[in-house]
């Protein structure tokens, strides 16, 4: 028999091939191609639990130029209960920080005596957020305005405006964060971010998103009657840069793990009444780890999670 003979043969099998290897290729698509859109899913009255650790490296070089170096190490539990969800998809987070552990090693005299022996175990702390789907926090709500600026300058830059469509792994975009400075001008917070990947975190699909910002901005303080001190005013010039990973469930919409290094670099002036003038520095590492322990749902038993 003739090959020719043999074509009607041919084509029926690859007509019965081709349809199962059509189904392979399309169940091995490349994930580096794989699109997902980023929006925060938590519902009211839910609870998400994290840890939050935290190693902070501490570098002084005072006025006569002596350098001290010291390491502060602190655990803190971290509760977000989602109060609200309005017809714009805003959410109201209430956020509250509890101290577990504070350790200082290898600290001055200096460091220990404004310390006064006193550990910062048990201490809590917290603000309210207003937050959109997209991750854009609309306002910090909290009676000490420190801890609004500390949250602009320090978190706000990991906390990532998710684009309107779905991307890719290669993505990549810049955001700009107003910063109100209490004692200064206003300045920008400006951040990159980055989708790197998609991976497996304990029983979550992620979105890995890298981060990396920065700002500068000065500030200023002055002695007031009910705290004199020996000089007339100081004038900090700050340097802040947060770089990191955000690792995002994007099925569930909520963030799993996140680790930041923010670095401080501040330069002070120090004004004398004698009308002197006196230079130091300072440089803060600050190491962080967040990572997910539990979530609480209305009606259901907590989850629990060993996060890496």
């Amino acid at each position: 028999m003739k090959i020719a003979d043999n074509l009607p043969m041919i084509l029926y099998r690859w007509l019965l091939i081709f349809p199962a290897l059509s189904l392979l290729v399309s169940g091995c698509s490349d994930p580096r191609t794989k699109e997902v859109l980023l929006e925060f899913k938590q519902q009211p009255n839910e609870k998400y639990v994290y840890h939050v650790a935290d190693s902070v490296e501490w570098e002084f070089v005072d006025v006569d130029q002596k350098r001290y170096t010291f390491q502060h190490l602190q655990n803190q539990k971290s509760e977000m209960v989602v109060e609200s969800l309005d017809s714009a998809l805003v959410r109201s987070l209430t956020m509250t920080f509890v101290i577990t552990q504070d350790t200082v090693l290898n600290a001055p005299d200096f460091v220990l005596k404004r310390r006064k022996g006193r550990s910062s175990v048990g201490r809590e702390f917290g603000f309210v957020l207003r937050m959109r789907k997209n991750g854009e926090i609309l306002k910090v709500v909290t009676e000490d305005p420190k801890m609004a600026f500390e949250f602009d300058r320090s978190y706000k830059p990991s906390q990532p405006v998710f684009p309107d469509r779905a991307i890719a792994p290669g993505y990549a975009w810049t955001q700009n964060f107003p910063v109100e400075v209490p004692h200064g001008n206003p300045t920008v917070a400006a951040t990159e971010y980055r989708l790197n990947s998609f991976t497996r975190v304990d029983r979550f699909d992620c979105a890995v998103i890298d981060f990396k910002g920065a700002l500068e901005y000065e500030d200023a303080y002055k002695p007031t009657e009910e705290k004199p001190a020996d000089f007339m005013l100081k004038k900090y010039r700050s340097r802040v840069a947060s770089e990191g990973q955000l690792f995002f469930a994007y099925h569930h919409g909520f963030m799993v793990k996140k680790t930041n290094l923010i670095t401080s670099t501040v330069f002070t002036t120090t004004y004398k009444k004698d009308n002197t003038e006196q230079q130091s520095q300072s440089i803060v590492k600050d190491y962080e780890l967040i990572t997910l322990t539990a979530i609480h749902r209305a009606g259901h038993d907590a989850i629990t999670y060993n996060i890496p």
